[in-house]
C-alpha cells in the first residue's frame, strides 16, 4: 500500500521540534562552560530555567504530534515566535546585544523565511528586529569574557563559534526540510498518477462492459459451431477445430477478466501459494494458448518450495501478459528467446522474463508501465500488460523493473515478498 501522505505543516513542525532538542541541549552546555569560565558570574539558575521552559514546551508539541496533532501553519509560526521569545530572555541575562550568539535570530528568521507563509515570516522577522533592538538599549549585563584574556580577540572567538552554531542549524535544517518536501512530492506525484490511471481503468471497465456485450454472442456462435466441426471431422482437421473451440474459450476468459476493475487484481483476495507450481502451469499454459517461442523455465533449487501472497488468477494473467510481450519483441528475430526464471534471496522472491527482441529505446524506458503506454505499433497493444502486472505485485509490497536495450532485448524483473520471511 503507498505511505500516506504527510502535509508541509507537520513537516514543518516536526524538524521545528527535533532542531529545538539540539539547541536546548547546546544552551544549557553553553551555560555551564560560561558559568566556570567567565569572569563575571552568570544568573544560571534563570538561565537554565528558560532552557527548562523551552525543553517542556518542546516536549509537549512533541507529544501532540506523536499522538496524531494536525498542526497547522500557525503552530509553527508560535512555536518560532517562542523561540525567538526563549533566545532574547537568554541574552537579556547574559550580555545583551553584546552577547555574540544573538546572531542566532538569523536561524529563526530562515526558518521562517523557508516554512511559513509570507505573513508570518514578516511578522517573525519584525519580532526579532523588535528584541534585538529592545537588546540594545538595555543595560549592559554580564559578558561572555574571560578574565585577563584580551576581550576584543575573546569577542572575535565567540561570534566565530556563534556564526558556526548558526550556519550548522540553517543548512541542517534546509536540507532537511527540502528532502522531506521532496519526499512528499514524489508521493503526491504518486498518488495523483494512481488517481488519472484509476480514472482511465474505470473508463476502460465501462467500455469492456459494452464491447462484452457484443461480442460475447457471436464467441459464442463461434464456439458452437467449432464444437460441431470438432464431432465431424477427424485427426488434424478434428484438433485444429478444437483449438479453434480453445482460443474462443480464452477470448471471453479475456473479456471476463476486462469487466473487473484493473484487471480483476482489486476484487480477488490474495493468497499464500507455492510460486514454482503455479509458475510452472501459468508457464503451460500460455505455451498450449498460442503458437510461439517457447519459454525455457529456470527455478532456482532453493525456489522451489517458496511461498508468496498474491491474488492467484491475477498473478497468472501477469505472466501471460509478460510472455505476450516478449513473444511479440521476438517476432522478427531469426532465433526467438524467451526465458523466465523464478530465484530466492533474502526474504524475496524475484519472477525475471526476459527475451531477445528489439528492445525499448533509452527515452522510453522510464514510461514503460504506464497505463495505456505501449511502444507496438497501432491496434496491437493497449498498454495495459505491464501495468496490470506492476499493479499486481506492488499492491502486496514487491515491485516491478524493466531492463531494455534497443535491438538487444527486454528484461522484466518482478519481485515480491516472500511468505512468512
Amino acid at each position: 500500500m503507498p505511505p500516506s501522505v504527510e502535509s508541509a505543516s507537520r513537516i514543518n513542525l516536526r524538524w521545528i521540534v527535533r532542531l529545538r532538542w539540539g539547541a536546548v541541549v547546546g544552551q544549557v552546555v553553553t551555560i555551564l562552560l560560561a558559568a566556570r569560565m567567565l569572569h563575571e558570574a552568570l544568573p544560571v539558575k534563570a538561565l537554565l530555567g528558560v532552557c527548562a521552559a523551552l525543553a517542556l514546551v518542546n516536549l509537549g508539541t512533541h507529544v501532540w504530534l506523536l499522538k496524531g496533532g494536525n498542526p497547522s501553519e500557525r503552530a509553527s509560526g508560535l512555536n518560532l515566535l517562542g523561540d525567538v521569545l526563549a533566545l532574547t530572555a537568554l541574552l537579556a541575562l547574559s550580555g545583551g546585544a553584546y552577547n555574540p550568539f544573538a546572531v542566532l535570530y538569523l536561524v529563526h528568521i530562515t526558518i521562517a523565511a523557508v516554512v511559513l507563509p509570507p505573513r508570518w515570516s514578516l511578522a517573525l522577522t519584525a519580532v526579532s528586529i523588535a528584541a534585538y533592538t529592545l537588546l540594545q538599549l538595555m543595560p549592559e549585563g554580564p559578558l561572555l569574557v574571560l578574565g585577563g584574556e584580551d576581550q576584543l580577540v575573546l569577542h572575535a572567538r565567540g561570534r566565530w563559534v556563534a556564526f558556526v552554531v548558526a550556519a550548522v542549524f540553517i543548512g541542517t535544517f534546509t536540507l532537511r526540510m527540502s528532502g522531506s518536501l521532496r519526499r512528499r512530492e514524489a508521493e503526491l506525484e504518486r498518488t495523483r498518477s494512481g488517481a488519472e490511471a484509476a480514472e482511465r481503468l474505470a473508463a476502460l471497465g465501462t467500455l469492456a462492459a459494452g464491447t462484452a456485450h457484443e461480442l460475447n454472442t457471436p464467441l459464442g456462435t463461434i464456439a458452437i459451431l467449432a464444437g460441431e466441426l470438432a464431432a465431424q471431422l477427424e485427426g488434424d482437421r478434428r484438433a485444429e477445430a478444437e483449438e479453434i473451440r480453445n482460443q474462443v474459450q480464452r477470448c471471453k476468459q479475456i473479456i471476463t477478466g476486462m469487466l473487473a476493475p484493473r484487471g480483476g487484481a482489486d476484487l480477488e483476495e490474495p493468497k499464500e501459494f507455492e510460486v514454482a507450481p503455479v509458475l510452472e502451469a501459468a508457464v503451460k499454459r500460455w505455451q498450449e494458448g498460442r503458437p510461439g517461442p517457447k519459454p525455457v523455465l529456470d527455478i532456482q533449487p532453493q525456489a522451489t518450495r517458496a511461498r508468496a501472497r498474491l491474488p492467484v488468477h491475477a498473478f497468472e494473467r501477469a505472466i501471460a501478459n509478460l510472455l505476450d510481450n516478449a513473444a511479440e519483441a521476438t517476432e522478427n528475430r531469426p532465433a526467438r528467446e524467451v526465458r523466465i526464471g523464478l530465484s530466492r534471496s533474502q526474504g524475496e522472491l524475484r519472477i525475471q522474463v526476459s527475451d531477445n527482441g528489439i528492445g525499448v529505446p533509452e527515452p522510453l524506458l522510464r514510461r514503460i508501465g504506464e497505463p495505456f503506454f505501449t511502444t507496438k505499433e497501432p491496434g496491437r497493444g493497449t498498454g495495459l500488460g505491464l501495468y496490470l502486472a506492476r499493479h499486481v505485485v506492488e499492491r502486496q509490497g514487491g515491485e516491478m523493473r524493466v531492463a531494455s536495450a534497443e535491438g538487444r532485448g527486454t528484461e522484466v524483473i518482478l519481485t515480491v515478498p516472500e511468505a512468512g520471511a
